[in-house]
């Protein structure tokens, strides 16, 4: 239910129990100040016994009604009989009516007007006729009778003694149609309305009468005094018979006194209410001391007539009302009632009459069941609010899952031990911690409401050096290998009903003069990375891609429906799921690009490191025009030069310079054939114009001399202008370029629409891949493992992380412009993916050379799933969320850190969870986290 729609329940109810509590004071003597119980300062288990008494009463005054059905105590002492053995107790209504022809009556009626005609004669004499319209009226008379019974039965109540008789009514009456057409067929026997009452009877005592209801606190369905087994059976039963009435009172007033009989007289219909009669189910405290005595009505209990009476076993200190003043309201609604029917019957005086005093008490009667059984439900419904309010008036708000996100950061802070505890998911792509960061890439979350700013999500990080290279397949013919730092990642979400979709985002961040490789894909095996996205992040580049979750079925949910499914049906299930779980690592790649120019390039480390200009001509040159590295690289002579000798970087640049010399050279000449070909185009166009003047104008030259003349009236421009005045476009290629050799364009990270260069070369083996590495792929299969023996809720969910497909890309076009955003398109994408691996497939000759700079971050995620919102998890489930998900964020650590829960946690919070949780804590060792 909605906030506001919720608050206006809680008014009307407030409404009807401020009126109440005027009866209540009139019945009870001035001693007695009974409020409503959130006014009353009680325990958490005098809600318990309040949700007990409001039952109880509930249970009692339906049994008040059902003595004015004609139940009384020897019939409810055999109708309690019948559901102790076990058998099934009904009431049913029943009605039959009959409708046959009678007579036909014929009369003649006359006309309201009269035509007078006069007529006069030449001598005198005059006469005057009258006349007027008679109409002949045919009516037709039927029999309508109406027979209604209301029982009760045992099993079928075919068997001798197994039906008895409540209620019955016959009546005979008469309908005046204008037609020969029967207004009803010719009998009609409705389906009887009926209700099992078998565990409503089954909650009263057979000897004494009394009312036996209470809640099993110790069940494991038990969650608060509203959310339980036992309310929620009781509901069932009360919601039950209010339908039950409410069917009967619809069919009486809408189907059966609706009908238009001869004899039926004007009565006041608006006497069909229960306004006057005291409904008892109040959740009312009284604020009393302890020690007043109770036993003196006890003379006075003895001598009310009531169906049921309610025992008093409420402990001494409790704030609940006596139960001789609730057996004191239950009487003044029997008297009440009572009262009621004797109105009802001077209204509806006439026995005979199709809307007798039977049928009338008969629908007040039910109307107040129906009252009774709404009133329960909004009086165990208010205990749960005023939980609510209680808790939401402690924290001083209405808590939302952002709130629940921040507090659990906090509390993991506390939980975990530093070198344990999850870590912001956001890393600087630098060489070393002396060198400045050359970006960022990070996972953040934006709060589901407001426009706060995105923050990095929390992750359980595991970080190691590299034991052996990890594979990328570029191409068919190139694959490349990379080592590095290992950070595996362990991300668990949490979703509450309702709650908005996460809304996730993959951030990748350059800084100026910076430039970095970016990857995105899946593990596909031990040693292996399928990148799917690609992209070269450089000069304060900023890509956000949004990041969609999808979990998929628990552990136990897989395994439960698998568990009737053929031998075939259940290894494809199986299989699938295998699939499903590798597809929950989410790996990124980041490949450092300075340091593997270097190592190309031949050049020392740190050689690039304040040469921006030279490194800037360097990706234009791999990126735009994909130049092989060998016409760039230092080449060893005869004579040994160290590492660190300058001769290095002079002979790199002197290469980038001729390069880009034959380069400008290059588009000069290419420049000087458009300029030829534009020129021979417009000259032939020109002479094209002249020739179709001459034929339009008729044209003819006398001499040479003339024509001459003519033709250099239309001579070309000079060539160093044509452009100006020239109808067709230049391509691009053909811009003004720089005339000086040395000097180079303006670097563009444009990617370049040439096809990138196969490569033949085969990858090579790098010396330093010894050593066994992590299989990754096997992580999700431990953690599922995990999942289903210790997460007894069945509340985790593996999770796939997949970009989505809207990408923002923020960049500068030059240093001093400002930034501008664009959304990317799938193509786009491509393009970026290319470019990525065209720079790679250059990087690492194609394989050749390994990549040593580099870092792979595998995200695994989890859901931790509430069936309901967070404020309703904790009031009417009665769940601490804080303690599941820390359970699931342990058993998540324990995979990742493959730690034990006694090394990972404080000393204080491990006693706490070996004495709230020992399974937990037993079943994480390290020793089952060892491969």
């Amino acid at each position: 239910t909605s906030l506001s729609s919720r608050s206006n329940l809680e008014h009307q109810f407030r409404q009807q129990i401020d009126r109440a509590l005027e009866q209540v004071a009139q019945v009870l003597d001035n001693t007695k100040h009974p409020k409503i119980c959130e006014d009353v300062h009680h325990t958490y288990e005098d809600k318990y016994l309040l949700a007990e008494l409001l039952t109880n009463t509930a249970l009692a005054s339906q049994l008040t009604c059902l003595s004015h059905l004609g139940i009384d105590q020897e019939t409810l002492g055999k109708l309690v009989g019948w559901a102790g053995g076990s058998r099934t107790v009904t009431l049913s209504f029943a009605c039959t009516r009959k409708c046959s022809f009678n007579r036909e009556v014929q009369y003649e009626q006359d006309s309201k007007t009269k035509h007078v005609t006069e007529v006069s004669t030449s001598s005198g004499h005059g006469a005057k006729w009258e006349s007027k319209v008679v109409t002949t009226i045919t009516e037709y008379y039927w029999d309508f009778n109406v027979a209604m019974e209301l029982v009760a039965f045992v099993g079928t109540g075919e068997g001798e003694g197994e039906r008895i008789q409540l209620l019955s009514r016959e009546g005979q009456h008469e309908i005046k149609t204008s037609s020969d057409n029967a207004p009803y067929p010719e009998t009609v026997i409705a389906p009887p309305i009926e209700v099992n009452i078998s565990d409503f009877l089954g909650l009263i005592q057979p000897n004494s009468s009394e009312l036996t209801f209470k809640i099993d606190r110790e069940h494991e369905d038990t969650h608060t005094p509203r959310r339980n087994q036992d309310v929620d059976k009781v509901e069932v039963q009360l919601h039950g018979i209010g339908s039950w009435a409410g069917r009967i009172t619809q069919y009486l007033t809408h189907d059966l006194l609706r009908v238009n009989t001869v004899d039926k007289p004007s009565l006041d219909m608006r006497a069909l209410n229960t306004d006057g009669v005291l409904s008892p189910v109040l959740p009312l405290f009284e604020d009393r001391d302890a020690a007043q005595p109770i036993e003196a009505a006890s003379a006075e209990q003895a001598q009310l007539a009531l169906m049921a009476k309610l025992s008093d076993n409420r402990p001494a200190e409790s704030k609940l009302m006596l139960t001789s003043d609730v057996n004191a309201l239950l009487d003044e609604e029997r008297k009440s009632l009572g009262r009621k029917m004797v109105e009802l019957g001077e209204v509806f005086a006439d026995p005979s009459a199709l809307v007798s005093s039977f049928e009338a008490r008969l629908c007040v009667v039910l109307l107040h069941m129906q009252h009774i059984q709404s009133q329960h439900l909004s009086a165990i419904n208010y205990i749960e609010e005023m939980l609510r309010a209680q808790l939401i008036g402690a924290i001083g708000k209405v808590v939302t899952p952002d709130d629940f996100s921040e507090y659990l950061r906090f509390h993991n802070n506390k939980l975990f031990k530093p070198e344990y505890a999850p870590q912001p998911c956001s890393y600087a792509i630098r060489r070393t911690e002396h060198h400045s960061p050359q970006g960022q890439i990070s996972i953040e979350r934006k709060p589901d409401s407001g426009d706060s700013i995105a923050e990095p999500i929390p992750t359980i990080v595991n970080h190691s050096q590299a034991s052996c290279e990890m594979k990328v397949q570029l191409s068919a013919s190139t694959e490349i290998s990379f080592g590095g730092d290992r950070f595996v990642h362990g991300f668990l979400c949490h979703k509450f009903s309702r709650q908005p979709k996460p809304r996730f985002n993959f951030v990748a961040r350059a800084r100026q003069f910076s430039s970095f490789i970016v990857l995105l894909g899946k593990i596909s095996g031990p040693q292996s990375f399928d990148p799917t996205y690609g992209m070269i992040v450089r000069n304060k580049d900023e890509f956000e891609l949004p990041l969609d979750l999808e979990t998929i079925p628990t552990p136990k949910e897989f395994k439960d429906a698998i568990q009737s499914l053929s031998p075939e049906q259940r290894e494809f299930c199986q299989a699938f799921r295998s699939m499903q779980l590798e597809s929950t690592l989410f790996g990124v790649v980041v490949i450092q690009i300075k340091p593997q120019l270097e190592k190309l390039l031949k050049l020392a480390p740190d050689g690039l490191a304040k040469e921006i200009d030279l490194t800037e001509k360097l990706m234009e040159l791999f990126i735009k025009y994909q130049i092989p590295s060998d016409l760039l690289a230092f080449e060893e002579g005869p004579e040994e030069i160290s590492e660190r000798d300058p001769r290095r970087l002079e002979a790199v640049k002197h290469h980038v310079g001729e390069m880009f010399a034959m380069i400008n050279a290059e588009k000069d000449r290419e420049l000087a054939e458009r300029e030829q070909e534009a020129e021979h185009a417009l000259q032939s166009a020109r002479m094209a114009q002249y020739s179709q003047q001459l034929t339009v104008n008729s044209y003819a030259p006398t001499n040479a001399m003339d024509c001459l003349m003519d033709c250099e009236s239309f001579s070309m421009p000079q060539s160093s202008s044509w452009a100006q005045s020239a109808s067709i476009p230049l391509p691009t290629s053909a811009a003004p370029m720089n005339n000086t050799q040395t000097t180079s364009p303006a670097p563009e990270s444009a990617p370049t629409e040439e096809p990138a260069a196969e490569h033949t070369q085969q990858p090579g083996s790098s010396a330093g891949t010894a050593g066994s590495g992590i299989d990754y792929t096997q992580i999700p299969k431990q953690l599922d493992s995990k999942f289903e023996a210790l997460d007894s809720d069945a509340a985790l969910r593996p999770t796939i992380i997949k970009p989505g497909s809207v990408w923002t890309h923020k960049a500068k076009k030059a240093l001093l412009a400002a930034p501008t955003t664009s959304t990317m398109s799938t193509d786009q994408q491509k393009s970026k993916k290319e470019e990525a691996f065209d720079l790679l497939d250059g990087l690492t000759r194609a394989g050749a050379l390994n990549c040593e700079h580099a870092s792979l971050h595998v995200v695994l995620a989890a859901t931790h799933c509430f069936d309901l919102e967070l404020v309703d998890t904790v009031v009417q489930r009665n769940i601490n969320p804080i303690e599941k998900v820390e359970r699931s964020t342990l058993i998540m650590a324990n995979t990742i850190h493959q730690a034990s829960v006694q090394d990972m946690v404080t000393t204080s919070d491990y006693e706490r969870l070996e004495q709230a949780n020992p399974e937990l804590v037993g079943q994480l060792p390290r020793a089952l986290c060892e491969a």
